[in-house]
């Protein structure tokens, strides 16, 4: 198996069984899912992997890579 999508299933683990919702876990799911997409690994892997849709795993890399530079609503109108 991959190295980057164990990242993301070992995150995934570790948030499933976090009982506090805004623990760290969240944020090494987001990581491992951006440094996965970021490798290269193909987004339909990577969101199976992490139990996201496509969309989100496109989401998480987006917040992970540029934190202050999210989209928001507003931005997409222009």
């Amino acid at each position: 198996m991959d190295e980057d999508i164990r990242a993301v299933e070992e995150a995934v683990a570790t948030l499933e069984s976090a009982a506090v919702e805004h623990d760290p876990a969240a944020a090494s799911l987001q990581s491992a899912v951006a440094a996965a997409v970021t490798h290269g690994k193909p987004i339909r892997e990577v969101a199976e992997a992490a139990h996201m849709t496509a969309l989100e795993v496109l989401d998480a890399a987006d917040a992970a890579t540029y934190p202050q530079h999210s989209l928001q609503p507003w931005m997409m109108a222009q």
